[in-house]
């Protein structure tokens, strides 16, 4: 069973690995679950590494920076830098544009503070999850033009006893794969 996982993860870290190179803004917001504040984001991605494991399924590596704002009187924003593994699930070969499901979970995060309105965690440690809907879209001869529609969410997955998430329910990311 080892020996398997060590091939699995040999196999997809090692082989077929390419650039990524695709750079992201993002902007969005809405109301935080479970409470009377309203989150607001921005943001910028780069993921810098693809894994091909075939043309259905891709993941990616990057870095992400994010500004998080709240309407709440008090603990009014943070920032979180993220390093984070993403899944891509293409459900066809390409086509106009190529759209696809995408997850981000478990992507190690430091958040500037640990309070964001009446959302508290026990330290700045946290993890960035994110899945959405998005497409590659041809401009210039190739996939150039990505956009991306998500959910996007803090939290340090009860590894501490304080972990109110803190959720961005719709967030847009627009940029380019060069």
């Amino acid at each position: 069973m080892a020996f398997r996982l060590l091939a699995f993860l040999i196999s997809v870290f090692f082989v077929q690995q390419a650039a990524a190179n695709e750079l992201l803004f993002s902007a969005g917001g809405g109301p935080q679950p479970d409470s009377p504040q309203s989150n607001r984001t921005y943001g910028i991605d780069y993921s810098f590494k693809k894994f091909e494991k075939s043309y259905r399924q891709h993941i990616h590596l990057g870095v992400s920076y994010t500004k998080v704002t709240t309407d709440a009187d008090s603990h009014r924003s943070f920032q979180a830098v993220s390093i984070y593994p993403q899944l891509n699930l293409y459900p066809r070969k390409q086509s106009w544009g190529q759209p696809y499901f995408f997850v981000r979970a478990l992507g190690p995060s430091y958040i500037s503070s640990n309070q964001l309105g009446d959302r508290h965690q026990d330290n700045h440690f946290a993890f960035q999850a994110q899945v959405g809907y998005a497409a590659r879209i041809n401009w210039q001869d190739r996939e150039d033009l990505v956009v991306m529609v998500s959910w996007k969410h803090f939290s340090n997955a009860n590894l501490f006893s304080d972990n109110d998430g803190i959720d961005m329910p719709f967030v847009v990311n627009v940029g380019l794969n060069f």
